[in-house]
């Protein structure tokens, strides 16, 4: 903006100061509320089960590279074409209207693709966009807003005179558009309407053709990040129980995403180590069918104010430090009675086998946190091949250069992971994740 503008936003923002709620202080917000989420099921793009696991292993890597750097950089948007997405369904505008958005604890801007959009994540499903023209509560974010505040993602157009966002993601993808205020409606845990007026978002212009699973039409963004959905109503305490994608045909592939009193601060707690940008904690250590691993713990721990382990539901593949993931190895293979698997150049840990014989062959582990000794069940520590032939281990070890561990999706299934951000806390204990219906 030039100074005349500047002098005028600055105007603006003062007198909007006393007129409109600010970011994190609205009136009115519902003490609790829920939403559906859940996991579309395979995918079927990628044919072969190694070209499969391997685009996860890719994913989960990418997203590692981006936290280690993400102290020192303005935060980006962490979602890939991944292949463990999972989906939240939300109600947006005025009359309302169901979107489903991918969750992502490591992304700080939610949008959706717009009606009008250029480039888009799927043209079938144009019809089904967001179109700030039919809802009644939709608005335009002047750049004039308080939170158009020229960083490297939100910022305003001096063309238009509009806010945009740009959203660059770790495969080269990208999203970019209007931001908009619309309402969105929310379920209470009696059924009833919950509506959270003036949520910001960003409306999608332009998105990487190709690059989102077809079954998403945007981001719901929940990281620690001033601008995500979570600090925008200042929510304390927010759960996600993320239920078995393996397993949809014994229960229920539906769960719930529950906020503020609703949500479910169950089993033992985890300190939240400081970060402006995700959440991270302290491992300590691991155990196989009851053994506790010999590793040193401070492989797992905080170097010069960067590591530790990131909760991350935008990443596949638990990713942690070689001389942990070799330790893992060389206990699993003499306790899995089952044919191994290689595959050329490369050095995943994979059996061949299906549901059953995971049930039948795999060892639990356990993932001891500060405060927290987290048990894991065979089959979510394992992956189950595209293909339904072989199993995969669900972990990764990080390479060289890096400091940070991601807790990734496949190990949460199934385990209630609850946030605490006024006491800075983080809840997990494991359950069926179809009961939270």
């Amino acid at each position: 903006m030039g100074s005349a503008k500047k002098f005028l936003w600055l105007i603006f923002a003062l007198m909007s100061s006393f007129l409109e709620p600010s970011l994190g202080k609205s009136p009115n917000v519902p003490s609790g509320f829920k939403a559906k989420i859940y996991h579309p099921g395979y995918y079927t793009q990628l044919s072969l089960a190694h070209d499969h696991f391997q685009a996860m292993i890719n994913h989960s890597i990418n997203r590692l590279h981006h936290f280690n750097n993400a102290l020192t950089e303005e935060p980006i948007g962490l979602v890939l074409s991944g292949n463990m997405d999972y989906i939240i369904e939300l109600d947006i505008g005025k009359p309302p209207r169901t979107y489903h958005l991918n969750i992502d604890t490591g992304s700080h801007v939610t949008w959706l693709q717009h009606k009008d959009c250029i480039t888009c994540i799927d043209k079938t499903k144009i019809a089904a966009s967001y179109d700030d023209k039919i809802s009644s509560t939709a608005k335009e974010i002047s750049c004039y807003d308080e939170e158009c505040d020229e960083n490297n993602s939100i910022q305003c157009d001096d063309y238009s005179d509009r806010c945009t966002y740009t959203i660059n993601y770790m495969d080269g993808s990208n999203s970019s558009g209007i931001m908009y205020l619309d309402q969105f409606t929310f379920l209470s845990i009696d059924e009833s309407y919950v509506v959270l007026e003036s949520v910001r978002f960003g409306g999608a212009f332009y998105c990487s053709e190709g690059k989102f699973h077809h079954d998403i039409q945007g981001v719901f963004g929940l990281s620690r990040n001033r601008r995500s959905f979570i600090s925008q109503y200042g929510f304390q305490q927010f759960s996600y129980c993320l239920p078995d994608y393996k397993n949809m045909a014994e229960q229920s592939p539906y769960s719930n995403m529950l906020f503020g009193t609703e949500a479910q601060l169950a089993g033992n707690s985890t300190a939240m180590l400081p970060h402006q940008e995700y959440y991270v904690i302290s491992l300590n250590g691991m155990s196989v069918r009851g053994i506790r691993l010999e590793l040193d713990p401070s492989i797992f721990k905080l170097s010069n104010g960067r590591g530790g382990t990131v909760i991350d539901t935008g990443t596949p593949i638990t990713v942690i430090p070689n001389k942990a993931y070799n330790k893992v190895v060389e206990t699993l293979v003499p306790m899995i009675k089952l044919p191994r698997v290689f595959y050329r150049n490369s050095d995943k840990l994979c059996f061949n086998g299906g549901l059953k014989d995971m049930d039948k062959h795999v060892p639990d582990m356990t993932l001891h946190f500060e405060g927290l000794d987290l048990h894991i069940i065979p089959r979510s520590l394992f992956y189950v091949s595209t293909d339904k032939v072989n199993i995969c281990l669900a972990m990764q070890p990080m390479g060289y250069n890096r400091k940070y561990n991601i807790f990734g999706a496949i190990l949460q299934q199934n385990i209630n992971i609850a946030f605490d951000l006024k006491e800075n806390k983080i809840f997990m204990s494991p359950m069926t994740c179809a009961s939270l219906i």
